[in-house]
């Protein structure tokens, strides 16, 4: 059928905070004047595949793969994450997660982790700052994928909605980041896939 469609992870939901995870909000802010997003990513990324819960990153007596992903986040809080950084996070996860940077078909393959139930960390470069997102869905045009559904650790929940911004014509020249507060030109830095070792699912797509 043409039109838009859209397809998201199994296992995000929504409420009126925005996008949902296990019954626990997803969405994780960094500052304005630290470079966390990368990090903020991960951890959003673990909640969403299960590994950790929200209240789990807030208990003094940390697990002790949370308590590694923790320390390597804090280490790079004001000075950002290379995409070897973000796979190191993962290693903590290793026998759950599996996690690989993709360097050839990078949009298509993109595409094909979401529609299998991964999630991808994004880097993109903007006229004025690089940033990580994730990516936890897929927007469809008239049967072509159009847009990456993404969570932005920048922005605001938007009510009601499973992701806060989009990276828009993925797979073209004409990439631009949108949220509700402005929309940029972009370019694909690093993708980064994870999802479980267990299985490989199906996303969902929205009503």
């Amino acid at each position: 059928m043409l039109g838009r469609h859209f397809v998201v992870h199994s296992q995000l939901s929504v409420g009126r905070s925005g996008a949902m995870a296990y019954q626990n909000k997803l969405l994780l802010r960094q500052g304005e004047n630290d470079m966390a997003c990368g990090h903020h990513c991960v951890l959003m990324a673990l909640m969403l595949l299960g590994q950790v819960s929200r209240d789990a990153l807030y208990e003094s007596d940390l697990d002790t793969r949370l308590m590694e992903v923790s320390a390597m986040g804090q280490a790079l809080y004001f000075s950002g994450c290379s995409s070897a950084a973000i796979r190191e996070q993962f290693a903590p996860f290793s026998e759950q997660l599996q996690c690989r940077q993709l360097r050839r078909n990078v949009e298509a393959r993109t595409v094909a982790a979401l529609e299998s139930d991964h999630v991808c960390l994004v880097r993109f470069t903007s006229p004025c700052y690089s940033h990580w997102v994730l990516a936890v869905g897929v927007m469809y045009a008239d049967g072509k994928p159009h847009s990456l559904l993404v969570l932005d650790p920048l922005m605001d929940g938007v009510p009601l909605t499973p992701w806060n911004a989009l990276m828009e014509h993925w797979g073209s020249k004409k990439l631009r980041n949108t949220n509700a507060r402005w929309s940029e030109k972009a370019t694909v830095d690093k993708v980064v896939q994870v999802g479980l070792r267990s299985r490989r699912g199906t996303a969902i797509a929205l009503a």
